[in-house]
């Protein structure tokens, strides 16, 4: 973190009120983050655009409290995707050179974090929903559809500087819509020929409670091959509907990891202000 303390020493001021609020916390979404790092020419510059990005989110968030999650290569939906690999369609891809030692920095210097075989998107959502339990107000802060659409709540989207409010109804449309539709970023197959606009017209005027409904009676209706029995078409359209579904899902409570083998360790909360001093002394 020296890079950035010539930077910003003379524009944040973490000693001010806002950065006393010891109940909120921001959940960063860090695999975006070191992503949209990569942009400047130099390692160096890399890291100063990191520092300054994690600055700006803790100061928009008015805290200094935060974890950070990154995806290790190896998780649960991984396991699931049977029609099309999940991510398939990044393979072959080059990551830039300098990410792995980016990530290797932010691990160092600001405490990133992974948790085996599950994203930091389902890692949010599943604390977020412990907030209550655990006294605090946790902040997603994410530039991803699937996490601030999909989870409830007020969240912070870095990538356009702005808030986002889901309500229970928002994210409950938003999840039959991305069944429909699947996801292009993550290589998730839903209904050929269905995007999130054609999705939409299929839920409208329909009740939120027959969304499921609605959603697989539109994988049935798709059948059209002539050469299998009509029983075992809708068998594997029932399947693909299962597979979209779990896919897509972002994982939101904790009693839900069960089901995948996955044991969420107790959340360590980094302090800025902490790592601050370290740097300063």
């Amino acid at each position: 973190m020296l890079e950035i303390l010539k930077h910003v020493s003379d524009v944040w001021e973490p000693e001010s009120p806002q950065y006393t609020n010891e109940n909120r916390v921001c959940l960063i979404d860090a695999d975006s983050l070191l992503y949209y790092c990569m942009v400047e020419s130099t390692f160096e510059e890399c890291k100063i655009k990191l520092d300054s990005f994690i600055i700006d989110i803790l100061d928009k968030c008015e805290t200094h409290r935060y974890v950070a999650f990154l995806t290790p290569y190896d998780t649960f939906r991984r396991k699931i995707g049977v029609t099309k690999p999940y991510k398939g369609n990044r393979k072959g891809k080059t990551a830039p050179p300098e990410l792995q030692g980016l990530k290797a920095y932010a691990k160092q210097e600001w405490n990133f974090c992974t948790v085996d075989n599950i994203e930091a998107d389902d890692c949010m959502g599943v604390y977020k929903q412990r907030e209550k339990e655990l006294g605090l107000e946790f902040i997603i802060c994410s530039p991803d559809k699937d996490v601030i659409r999909q989870i409830p709540g007020k969240h912070y989207n870095y990538s356009k500087q702005e808030w986002v409010d889901t309500s229970e109804d928002d994210a409950w449309h938003f999840l039959w819509l991305q069944t429909l539709s699947g996801d292009s970023v993550d290589g998730i197959p839903g209904i050929p020929g269905i995007g999130e606009a054609k999705a939409t017209k299929i839920l409208d005027n329909v009740k939120k409670e027959d969304f499921p409904l609605r959603a697989l009676q539109s994988y049935i209706q798709k059948i059209k091959s002539q050469d299998r029995s009509y029983q075992t078409e809708v068998k594997d359209k029932i399947d693909k509907f299962k597979e979209t579904l779990d896919l897509v899902y972002m994982l939101k409570d904790p009693s839900e990891l069960s089901k995948y083998n996955i044991d969420l360790p107790e959340l360590e909360i980094q302090n800025a202000l902490d790592l601050w001093g370290q740097e300063i002394q």
